[in-house]
């Protein structure tokens, strides 16, 4: 299953390097690209999430192994610890969540190498979830602020990133309704009639099968035109491009799309 890609292009941009070099850096092995059916470069996201990572040198390296370390903990006053002090120390909890999303992927890669047991990862990813939302809570966030729903695709159970994204959304001075798991197709109209949310964020990883991404996002982007929502997908997963909808990959991204 493909992930999304960027440009080799759009990747220079992010990092901060002439594009030269990220056809160097592919040619030496160093960064994983595919090639389209033109012959053009991409690169995956999950891929330049890393190099973003890994980029900012040794002081980068010791926060991520801080993040790991207090995710691995699996204590949820750890990691909101670890939370409020990123947020003292960087520009926007978008920024504070991009580091989290980097320290995540590290964790998938630990796991996949047989380096982190499922249940260090089972138990990191609540305690993540825990303080996050201690930390969304203790912010205010007027009751006439304009609303964000929450969900994922039907079947994703990866909701993280919402939690992550929560933080970034009350912090732009929205007001966030978790739906978590999206429910079928069929009621989001019940959904989007009762809430009645300005924007809606939809979460897909890569573990959602393609059919079932661009189904419920046919569903989403109906609905989003019809109530005049505006829709914003976000995460690893399927997503085909259309008009009415903007794509976002970091967080970053989402705090841009806000404009805040």
């Amino acid at each position: 299953m493909s992930e999304p890609m960027v440009s080799a292009g759009e990747a220079a941009r992010r990092l901060g390097v002439a594009p030269a070099t990220i056809q160097r850096w592919a040619d030496r092995g160093l960064l994983q690209t595919e090639r389209t059916a033109g012959g053009h470069r991409r690169i995956p996201v999950t891929e330049l999430r890393r190099l973003i990572a890994s980029s900012r040198g040794a002081e980068s390296c010791a926060a991520l192994d801080a993040w790991l370390e207090a995710l691995l903990s699996g204590d949820a006053g750890k990691v909101k610890s670890a939370l409020i002090a990123g947020r003292e120390t960087s520009a926007s909890w978008a920024e504070t969540a991009d580091h989290v999303a980097a320290a995540l992927a590290e964790m998938g890669r630990r796991w996949e190498a047989g380096a982190c047991a499922i249940c260090e990862e089972h138990a990191a990813s609540e305690a993540l979830r825990r303080a996050a939302a201690s930390c969304a809570g203790e912010m205010r966030v007027s009751p006439s602020a304009p609303c964000a729903a929450l969900l994922t695709v039907e079947g994703e159970r990866h909701t993280l990133g919402l939690s992550l994204a929560e933080l970034v959304l009350a912090e732009a001075g929205w007001r966030s309704v978790w739906i978590g798991e999206g429910p079928p197709a069929s009621d989001l109209p019940t959904l989007a009639n009762r809430i009645k949310p300005d924007l809606i964020v939809c979460a897909a990883s890569s573990a959602s099968k393609r059919p079932a991404v661009a189904s419920y996002q046919a569903a989403l982007t109906e609905l989003a035109q019809r109530s005049g929502t505006r829709l914003l997908l976000a995460g690893s997963g399927a997503w085909n491009e259309a008009d009415g909808a903007a794509r976002v990959f970091t967080f970053n991204d989402l705090r841009a799309a806000l404009g805040a």
